[in-house]
């Protein structure tokens, strides 16, 4: 999965991933071993949204980078096009 996209991304991908297991776990081992305390309820719905954060933000980033790479793209086109003749020549 890695050899996909920018070389950024691939570093992007890994933390996501990683950053999305170890939540996983936690919250697994937060529901399998339950604590009779109300700061791993707070800490379940915490990481939860974490993990919809992370997926999120996952998502939205890749859109607007792709969006940002587009405009860089068109603006290296017109920059490399060079500049164009707009002098007009009056023949009589």
């Amino acid at each position: 999965m890695d050899h996909k996209g920018s070389p950024d991304w691939t570093v992007r991908r890994r933390i996501i991933i990683l950053s999305l297991i170890w939540e996983a776990v936690l919250i697994t081992f937060l529901v399998v071993f339950p604590r009779p305390n109300a700061i791993a309820e707070v800490a379940i719905i915490n990481l939860a949204s974490l993990f919809g954060g992370t997926v999120g933000s996952y998502i939205f980033g890749a859109v607007w980078d792709r969006k940002n790479e587009r405009k860089a793209d068109v603006a290296q086109q017109a920059v490399s096009q060079g500049e164009a003749d707009t002098t007009v020549e009056v023949k009589s």
